[in-house]
């Protein structure tokens, strides 16, 4: 008899046929969300299950999961995996780390210069006929990044490519980093001085509940007057609601690319802030980027449902392994 696979995100079908020669394939086709109960229902006989980040795999989810092998997810962070369950039940969890490092850094360059250059807010303007006249001294003024003091929170993979991108710009570095970490050319600091003191903070750790809501109230009001925070980890690294008061003030601008909830609802208040360039959660966006990810949690997926070793397991302790 055929093994049973759940794929809870729709991906084309190209990407989808090889799988089918293998294993009895359940594949969620819907643009929003597969909900819980028809995750619960379809994961009943499965012993397999390709996810995302769309997809909360929680713990009650993995306890009416009794055949389940292989949570395999096309991510790097699993923080919408309840991975202890996950381990309590011996279930391997495979991810994509490696894979989107230099396009998540690239991006995160990409929204400081957008928020300091105000590119989208001068794009809106244009498109809505507000330049009537040529040149003009003070139109849009910005700020370089050259000049900037900009700190890094999170000196993994993703932080460390965006610091090898900003020493070309000339930025002066400040990093922090949740295990002490020396890295060439940037000051690390506690986090207290790193929001006070740079021009542009950029979030780069995982979320964990250590790191919820880091960019928090207290370290947003003690960021200088004009700084940006950049965010290309996780919505909940951030206290939204105190990061849009910052931004209706004026005070801060901001390079958005997730947030606390996905998709951003149409009535949320960042989507009326010229002061925040927001991006629909593309930081791995990119063609070989995406077929990286893609390739790699087939891999984890395939190897899983053989009883095999995953090769990129966030949860090694399944094995008898030291995390």
């Amino acid at each position: 008899m055929t093994s049973k696979c759940v794929i809870s995100l729709d991906l084309p079908e190209d990407v989808v046929a090889p799988l089918r020669d293998q294993f009895d394939l359940l594949t969620w086709s819907g643009k929003e969300a597969m909900p819980e109960v028809t995750l619960q229902d379809w994961l009943a006989d499965a012993e397999g299950l390709l996810c995302s980040l769309s997809t909360p795999i929680t713990a009650s989810v993995i306890a009416d999961a009794r055949q389940l092998k292989v949570i395999s997810t096309m991510s790097v962070g699993v923080d919408h995996i309840d991975l202890a369950a996950a381990t309590a039940a011996c279930i391997p969890v495979g991810h994509t780390p490696g894979v989107l490092v230099d396009s998540t850094a690239d991006l995160a360059v990409g929204l400081m210069i957008a928020a300091n250059r105000r590119i989208a807010e001068a794009d809106r303007w244009m498109r809505t006929g507000q330049w009537s006249q040529g040149w003009q001294s003070d139109l849009l003024l910005g700020s370089d990044l050259s000049r900037a003091t900009v700190g890094i929170v999170g000196l993994g993979p993703i932080g460390e490519a965006t610091i090898r991108r900003l020493r070309g710009f000339g930025a002066t570095l400040v990093g922090w980093n949740r295990t002490p970490k020396a890295l060439k050319g940037v000051e690390m600091v506690d986090l207290e001085d790193l929001f006070c003191r740079c021009d542009i903070v950029s979030l780069h750790t995982a979320l964990t509940p250590e790191t919820f809501q880091i960019a928090s109230r207290q370290r947003l009001a003690s960021m200088r007057s004009g700084a940006s925070l950049i965010n290309t980890g996780r919505g909940d690294l951030v206290d939204e609601e105190a990061l849009i008061e910052e931004l209706s003030s004026g005070r801060l601008r901001a390079g958005l690319d997730v947030f606390k909830t996905e998709p951003l609802p149409a009535d949320h208040p960042l989507l009326s802030l010229d002061n925040a360039v927001l991006l629909p959660h593309v930081g791995s966006a990119t063609f070989s980027t995406r077929m990286a990810m893609v390739t790699r949690a087939l891999e984890n997926l395939r190897a899983g449902m053989s009883g095999e070793p995953l090769s990129f397991c966030a949860n090694p302790e399944v094995y008898g392994l030291s995390v």
